[in-house]
């Protein structure tokens, strides 16, 4: 196994972490689903084998009314699979512990139903996928530096972007790398936007924020939106890193190097609608917010996922509770907080502080469920965005470490 993935598996949420998230997760399901007995959530947890850099993850759906999870019934995955949702779809990638994409169904009992594997290139890294429609699919290859179309229906390969022939990659280190690291991606208006990681060394990124724009309807690059102010746009995996509000402005966190590399500013660049630059009046600066957490500060995002109304809710990093070096599963040193996107301001909110692993958010019902792992418990916690009110221990408890909350669409 390379250092590089070696490397991941000690950053918060690449692999020792769930990383990445929202879950919404990366979820296309920005939206709440109905409240009830339904088997609305897809629910990831994942237990870690004693060495604590591999294990076991299990994908099942869940319904709030269940008290208690087990994975008796789930599907067992990789360690920390990505996921994303689309209507009764689930599709699941292995990044770093396997070359597959599984599709799942969610059947007329609200369980889910395997309905396909497709084999990925050998240690390509296959992260984000995004839906262009029900027979159109993308999935980012961040190794291999290209995106795979696939007709999510029969999972079978259709067509292939390949980034390393477009001369995007920015290396400072290696002029001769052609790989820019596609990442996250979001489709909106009919262009699909492709988060580029330009690594330099590990998880580390060249400076700034690149974002590749592509016309989905053929496939072809049009350009690269280029900002210097953040680096490393979208967290693999996670499409919830990169989204669309109701106003169709394009928000995109930047994660500069997991905090990793000394002067890169982690936060939030928009992209408005119809535009194609970033806002220039609008950076939310979170490595040098002023948060109410020990020591004032917050670093990386670990879960994210978008309320609607101008609320984006998240799981942050506290460097100042993390041991040195830090233990992820064993820290307590994440908190739930929301950010005002207007404002740019960041407030805890009122839920226990969590470890590393456990990164699930999503909006159900109103309510911003999370997936926590506290001193009071395991599972799904429920913040109150109305009466400002979080639960003191889950309302439904995992087996594992919840990494991923998934909430299906609505139905009408």
């Amino acid at each position: 196994m390379s250092s590089m993935r070696r490397s991941a598996r000690r950053l918060p949420l690449l692999a020792t972490a769930a990383a990445l998230g929202l879950q919404f997760a990366c979820s296309d399901s920005t939206g709440p689903g109905s409240a009830g007995g339904d088997r609305d959530l897809v629910l990831v947890t994942s237990i870690a084998d004693a060495s604590g850099s591999n294990g076991s993850g299990f994908i099942q759906t869940v319904s709030l009314d269940q008290a208690a999870v087990t994975n008796t019934d789930a599907f067992e995955q990789v360690f920390f699979p990505y996921a994303v949702v689309h209507e009764n779809d689930v599709i699941v990638t292995q990044h770093f512990y396997g070359d597959q994409a599984v599709r799942y169904v969610r059947g007329v009992d609200g369980r889910l139903v395997e309905a396909g594997r497709l084999n990925l290139p050998s240690g390509a890294f296959g992260a984000s996928t995004v839906f262009a429609s029900e027979r159109k699919a993308y999935i980012a290859l961040v190794y291999a530096g290209k995106i795979l179309e696939i007709d999510p229906r029969t999972m079978l390969a259709t067509d292939t972007i390949d980034l390393t022939a477009l001369g995007l990659a920015r290396n400072p280190a290696n002029p001769a790398d052609n790989n820019p690291e596609p990442a996250v991606m979001v489709i909106r208006a009919g262009k699909l936007y492709v988060g580029l990681q330009q690594l330099v060394s590990g998880f580390a990124s060249a400076d700034g924020a690149d974002v590749a724009v592509f016309d989905v309807a053929t496939n072809q690059f049009e350009r690269v939106i280029r900002d210097a102010r953040a680096t490393g746009p979208g967290r693999f995996g996670y499409n919830s890193t990169m989204f669309v509000d109701e106003a169709g402005d394009l928000y995109v966190y930047c994660i500069a190097s997991f905090g990793f590399v000394p002067g890169q500013k982690a936060g939030l660049l928009r992209i408005r609608a119809g535009a194609t630059a970033f806002d220039s009046t609008y950076f939310v600066n979170l490595t040098d917010a002023n948060v109410n957490v020990a020591g004032g500060k917050i670093g990386l995002l670990n879960g994210i996922g978008y309320g609607g109304n101008g609320m984006l809710y998240a799981m942050a990093q506290v460097p100042a509770l993390q041991s040195v070096p830090p233990n992820y599963a064993t820290d307590r040193a994440f908190q739930a907080v929301r950010i005002n996107l207007a404002t740019g301001t960041v407030d805890a909110l009122p839920l226990p502080l969590n470890n590393g692993n456990s990164t699930g958010v999503t909006v159900l019902g109103g309510r911003v469920l999370y997936g926590l792992s506290t001193t009071t418990g395991v599972g799904i916690y429920s913040y109150d965005p109305l009466t400002n009110t979080g639960s003191t221990a889950p309302i439904v408890t995992t087996q594992g470490d919840p990494t991923l909350l998934l909430a299906f669409p609505r139905v009408p």
